[in-house]
């Protein structure tokens, strides 16, 4: 098969059969929300000890002397005093040191690591998901149905690619840094030998020592990305052709040489979507708006291009649909489905989305006790009209996506039994309620309430997807669903999804837009 068949087949992978390919790729980042559980227990089971040993009195006490005029912070002027600054410093330093405990030490660490192994996992069964739902789709099976399938089984074949992927990088690398050691150890040797005898030093060797280190950065980068050539067709093997690990990376080895127009096509198309990703990650950026890099390379280019070495591997091309839809009918049938969607979630599954609320409310309650006792009442500072200011578009964007996507990670990381939307809707709360503990309830109400009757409704919404998600998968393995259902769910989920973007959009445009001119308004009054 032509590669430029191939790259059409990606393309119209997700052009017309986006409600099958979008819903993998969002349920790939709630699968690294599973991965964040770890580590964000650990830190609160590590607050909990120092609280319950005493250790974060001497904190507190400190912030309590800032908050009570005789810290930096001069309440008349608003100026800092420096000397004010330095008499605490080492009282400061003192109560930050005493929360570093052997305890709290440990339980991040493992937390972290257990996060690390679950990332792994989570990336491994991503990629079982998403290759097989595209192999599903160009056999014109049910692209959903297809992940669902293919992550029981083939996510351990995909995790020892991996691995071997990751042990080929280390063979690259571990030769690269002893040569360029060897070279620093020379060069610092012959400065050092020319220093004790009073002689030049040899400027001849750092320049040759620069042109060495250079070139054999130059050879281990090409080294490097002939290593990611090699393995970039393993994962397909493992399940276009149903083999073990050790196998694919075989088959993947000798894609190039029996394949090479289609390798180099693959590798040019690769780096041009890198060259456009950073592109458009750019022009974002240089209005603010840094969050659209994660929401593209979720929707848009990681479908892109898994769709295109699929078909190109498979050599497999999609059937043609004749029946499609112009793409206008179809966006708003998918936007405006997916705002009933919502309202259909709301009210046929009222105990998800009523624990949802509690767990957000449990979170703010529990974040409200820890922080209002310390007697901290911050004020909000003027010019909060231009917080954001005078025109925040890049700041829209970003609110609209991270809030979308945090909306994702909860509903499909409740794919882990609801466990993980639970700990991140408790989490969420226990922020925004150690944040109300900390400043005046009228700043905290005005800077909160205009945006937030959309914005946090909407999140309880996500999480209520999340929990509901996990009893059905809860209900399929103590065998009281069937396995089918997961894949409908899925579904069900990602429409749930649309409906809340135009939620999260108007969310933000207050929260940009309004909400810092209203809460400048309530606040000077």
């Amino acid at each position: 098969m032509k590669p430029s068949i191939a790259l059409r087949t990606g393309g119209r992978l997700l052009f017309e059969r986006s409600a099958s390919v979008l819903p993998l790729y969002l349920l790939v980042t709630g699968l690294y929300g599973i991965a964040r559980v770890p580590v964000l227990v650990a830190g609160l089971l590590a607050v909990w000890f120092l609280a319950s040993a005493g250790r974060l009195d001497p904190f507190v006490e400190v912030l309590r002397e800032l908050n009570s005029g005789a810290g930096p912070l001069d309440t008349n002027g608003g100026e800092i005093d420096p000397g004010e600054v330095e008499r605490l410093a080492p009282e400061l330093g003192e109560a930050f040191a005493g929360l570093l405990t052997p305890e709290t030490i440990g339980l991040v660490a493992v937390g972290a690591l257990l996060s690390i192994l679950l990332a792994v996992i989570a990336s491994a069964v991503g990629s079982a998901a998403t290759v097989s739902g595209i192999y599903g789709l160009l056999r014109n099976d049910d692209g959903v149905r297809a992940a669902v399938e293919g992550i029981g089984r083939y996510w351990k074949s995909i995790l020892g690619v991996r691995l071997l992927l990751l042990a080929a990088l280390a063979a690259v690398a571990v030769p690269v840094f002893g040569v360029l050691a060897a070279i620093g150890g020379y060069v610092t040797a012959a400065f050092g030998s020319a220093s004790a005898t009073g002689t030049e030093p040899a400027w001849t060797v750092l320049g040759l020592g620069i042109l060495g280190v250079l070139f054999v950065l130059f050879v281990g980068a090409l080294l490097v990305a002939a290593v990611f050539v090699l393995f970039a067709f393993a994962e397909q093997a493992v399940v276009v052709d149903d083999v073990g690990a050790v196998e694919a990376v075989r088959r993947s080895v000798r894609f190039p040489f029996q394949r090479p127009v289609a390798a180099l096509v693959y590798v040019a198309v690769a780096f041009a979507a890198l060259l456009a990703s950073g592109g458009v990650g750019s022009a974002a950026s240089a209005i603010g708006a840094t969050r659209v890099t994660a929401l593209l390379g979720t929707v848009l280019f990681s479908p892109l291009i898994d769709g295109f070495k699929t078909s190109l591997y498979a050599e497999v091309a999609l059937d043609s649909d004749p029946d499609i839809a112009p793409v206008d009918r179809r966006l708003r049938a998918a936007f405006v489905g997916g705002l009933r969607a919502v309202g259909g979630f709301l009210k046929g599954n009222p105990v998800a989305n009523l624990a949802s609320l509690g767990f957000v409310g449990l979170g703010g309650l529990v974040g409200w006790r820890a922080t209002a006792p310390i007697g901290v009442a911050l004020p909000i500072g003027d010019g909060v009209a231009n917080v954001f200011g005078t025109f925040p578009v890049g700041t829209f964007i970003n609110l609209a996506v991270n809030n979308w996507l945090v909306a994702v990670d909860l509903a499909y990381s409740g794919l882990a039994v609801g466990i993980p939307a639970a700990v991140g809707l408790a989490f969420n709360g226990l922020i925004v309620g150690a944040v109300a503990g900390v400043f005046e309830p009228i700043a905290v109400v005005a800077l909160i309430a205009p945006h937030g009757i959309i914005e946090i409704p909407a999140l309880v919404v996500g999480g209520g997807v999340g929990l509901w998600l996990g009893a059905v998968v809860l209900g399929v393995l103590r065998g009281r669903r069937d396995v089918d259902e997961i894949p409908a769910a899925i579904r069900r989920s990602y429409r749930v999804l649309l409906g809340l973007v135009s939620l999260f959009v108007v969310a933000a445009f207050i929260e940009a837009f309004l909400t810092p001119a209203i809460a400048s308004l309530v606040l000077a009054g």
